[in-house]
Order: C-alpha cells, then structure tokens, then sequence
C-alpha cells in the first residue's frame, strides 16, 4: 500500500488572531520604548556604576535616534514625548532639558530619515556623532541658563563621547532585535 501524500498547505489560510496574537505584536511593537524606559529606570538607580549620570542620557538618544531613523513607527514622537518625561523625572538634571533634547534628535533622526537610512553605517555613526555633539551643546546652553551660571562642560563632552561610543554597539543590538524579535511577528 502506498503512503499517502501530506495534505497540501494553503497559504492564505491564516489562524485566527486571539488576545494572545494580540498581546505578542503590541509588546513587539512597545520594545524600543520600553527598552528606552528599562535603561532609564535602570541607570537612574544608584548603581555606583562609573559615569552612569552620563550614560542614561547617552544610550537613550542613541536609542531614539536609531529607530527615529529606521522604524518611525515603533518610535513616535507621543512616545519619545512621555519618554522624555520620564527621563526628565527620573535624571539629575534640570527638568525639561532632557526631554527638548530628545525630541529634538528625533526631530532630526525623523526629518532626515529618507537621506540617514540609505547611508552606510560608518557614515550614519558620523552624521550621529555631529547630532550628538550640536545635541550636548544645547544641553549644555540649557543646563547653564536654567542653573544662571556656566556648569562644567566635561560631563557633557563626556556624554557625547559616550553616546557616540556606544552607537555601534546599540546598532548592532538593534539590527538583530528587528530582524528576529520586532519583524518576525508574523511567524510567531
């Protein structure tokens, strides 16, 4: 007797989108802000972590301008506004400043998404170390004038090196974290 064939697979025949479908896409839609969200209410502990009132800053405008540029989507601004209340909050800084200089690199990131997303990765971390370093001195303007008198630039520059430091590494983190756990939602 001869096996029997394997029934054919019909591909538009989808299984039907339940709660739990439901719940899966938002929370992979949700993940960069709420990584965002993680970072800051991870670093704004008192970890004694070297330079961690600098790191906050600079991996959250990494973040906001990584997906600014490449998913605009999974990065509104509405978000990056509550975001930055919550940095704003949870910071050593005045309050307001880091929430203007996080809508202003996604502004940035947003406006200049269709030129940035074409670039070469070497030369997107470049354009970014340029945003970074017009974005640090505007904090820095920010934080002096909200303080009436000139505050230490060190920390500052600091920031900016760390935020460009760190984008490689962010970048390649988010690259996968698209690819296999935000894109793939339609396989799971």
């Amino acid at each position: 007797m001869k096996p029997l064939p394997p029934p054919s697979l019909k591909p538009e025949i989808q299984p039907r989108a339940g709660l739990a479908h439901g719940t899966d896409l938002f929370m992979r839609h949700c993940l960069p802000c709420l990584f965002v969200l993680l970072v800051t209410l991870v670093l704004s502990a008192p970890l004694n972590i070297p330079a961690q009132a600098e790191l906050m800053p600079a991996i959250v405008q990494v973040s906001v301008f990584l997906w600014s540029v490449f998913r605009p989507a999974l990065m509104p601004s509405v978000a990056v506004f509550g975001l930055g209340l919550c940095v704003d909050l949870l910071s050593f800084e005045p309050p307001g400043v880091m929430l203007l200089i996080m809508l202003v690199v996604h502004g940035i990131g947003l406006s200049g998404r269709y030129m940035l997303a074409r670039l070469n990765v070497f030369v997107l971390w470049l354009v970014f170390g340029i945003v970074m370093v017009f974005a640090t001195a505007l904090q820095w303007v920010l934080c002096s004038a909200l303080a009436l008198h000139l505050v230490e630039t060190i920390p500052f520059m600091f920031e900016s090196i760390l935020a460009f430091g760190s984008f490689p590494v962010l970048y390649v983190i988010f690259v996968w974290t698209y690819r296999f756990i935000v894109n793939d939602a339609n396989r799971a």
